[in-house]
């Protein structure tokens, strides 16, 4: 199974229409966001864009939830999961949520393949912890706010079966 990989959004509607009209990203089978869409609106743009499944966790940059919550609700494929979404996908077991410690900590405990997380502006990494590969997807935003300079904006396709990622800049 292949899914894509985003991460802090941050309301950069540019990136994320660039990054959603790929058919790399299309031709996947899940997507996954590990936080900080921003504002509510973003949903819109990821349901009605991409059909299949996508699986959402909540930022610090996420304020408006209600109203996140609210305009999921128009699109039975996009699944807000709080601040942790564990699951399986492609017979992999996978969690997610927006905060790098809390990714490591669990990657630590072991338990699932594959760990992801976003918030921290970093570039793209993926390593293994253990048993674990630990993703992080980089930022679809394009910015780096604590060094204040650009960076590559960038999404992730993961293929589950190999347990590998592929970098995918905008």
């Amino acid at each position: 199974m292949k899914a894509a990989i985003i991460s802090d959004i941050h309301d950069n509607i540019w990136n994320l229409q660039i990054a959603l009209a790929k058919p790399e990203l299309q031709a996947t089978e899940a997507m996954l966001c590990c936080g900080d869409l921003c504002s509510p609106f973003i949903i819109h743009l990821l349901g009605k864009a991409y059909p299949k499944p996508i699986h959402i966790v909540l930022g610090n940059n996420d304020g408006d939830v209600a109203a996140i919550i609210g305009n999921s609700r128009n699109y039975s494929n996009v699944h807000i999961h709080g601040e942790y979404f564990r699951s399986t996908l492609g017979e992999r077991t996978i969690a997610m949520n927006h905060y790098p410690d809390k990714a490591r900590a669990i990657a630590l405990n072991g338990g699932f393949d594959i760990v992801c997380y976003g918030h921290n502006h970093a570039l793209v990494s993926d390593e293994m912890v253990g048993n674990t590969l630990l993703i992080n997807p980089g930022a679809i935003m394009g910015y780096h706010g604590g060094d204040l300079k650009d960076i590559p904006a960038t999404w992730l396709v993961l293929d589950t079966v190999q347990l590998k990622t592929e970098v995918h800049r905008i």
